[in-house]
């Protein structure tokens, strides 16, 4: 019976880690484009939804008892992307997703497939997929994609390795994830230094992660008798604050189109 919450609960996860990605890549495409194509929009939607659907549960198979049509799911999943390497930009932005799906995998077969490793891989290569799915919709890219794209990527890699860090089963310490979480920002500043106009509300959504990665520098693993409930009230609060940079890197996408004639 636990088991099956805490199947269930990974979904979820999952699934919202993805929902919020396209939200954050249609919101960029329609703030940063002059054109705006619903039809490729629908598709990807569409292919959002089939990952949703459908990769968790090839995920859940592969780490356990893979079967020939677990694979063939997994490749059905990921053939959609292939599109990205015959359009401008497309290399550029499916490389980090191949990264991170190379992880998993190789991970996967070595029998880690449960491991921190494969399930921060896992969770960062679905959030990886806003700069493809932004490519996909026909989005031209601009500085601001990229710092959006870093600092995306790096708060979902910074909360996985957290809750990781948290669990007494674990041999990782929640202060991993402060160097994590600390060790992009020499990119995120370089890139607002170097091609934005390095205003103060490009940092703003920086805060907020900045402390938690603070704080957990002297934090402690969870008691194994609390652990139940405590990862989950740890997994609602993930979810509120992933909501909440979703909120702030639309402001800012707001606020630049506000500012600059974009197209």
């Amino acid at each position: 019976m636990n088991s099956t919450r805490r199947v269930r609960h990974m979904d979820s996860g999952a699934v919202s880690v993805l929902a919020t990605t396209y939200v954050l890549s249609l919101i960029s495409l329609i703030m940063l484009n002059v054109s705006f194509n619903p039809l490729k929009a629908t598709l990807v939607f569409m292919l959002m939804l089939f990952n949703a659907l459908s990769l968790t549960k090839v995920h859940l198979r592969l780490i356990s008892r893979p079967r020939p049509l677990d694979y063939a799911l997994l490749i059905i999943n990921l053939l959609p992307y292939s599109y990205l390497l015959y359009i401008k930009y497309g290399l550029l932005g499916v490389t980090p997703s191949i990264g991170l799906l190379l992880i998993f995998v190789i991970e996967t077969l070595r029998g880690k497939g449960r491991g921190a490793v494969a399930n921060v891989a896992g969770t960062v290569l679905m959030a990886s997929v806003y700069l493809p799915w932004y490519i996909m919709m026909g989005g031209s890219l601009h500085p601001v994609v990229f710092y959006i794209d870093i600092v995306w990527l790096t708060y979902h890699a910074f909360s996985s390795t957290y809750v990781e860090g948290k669990l007494p089963f674990r041999l990782i310490k929640p202060w991993v994830s402060s160097l994590v979480w600390f060790t992009p920002l020499v990119l995120v500043t370089y890139v607002v230094i170097g091609y934005l106009d390095t205003s103060v509300y490009y940092f703003i959504p920086l805060i907020e992660p900045t402390i938690r990665a603070i704080h957990a520098l002297w934090e402690d693993k969870l008691n194994p008798n609390e652990v139940r409930l405590r990862i989950r009230r740890i997994g609602w609060g993930g979810l509120a604050e992933s909501l909440l940079l979703l909120l702030l890197l639309v402001l800012i996408l707001l606020q630049l189109k506000a500012l600059l004639p974009l197209g």
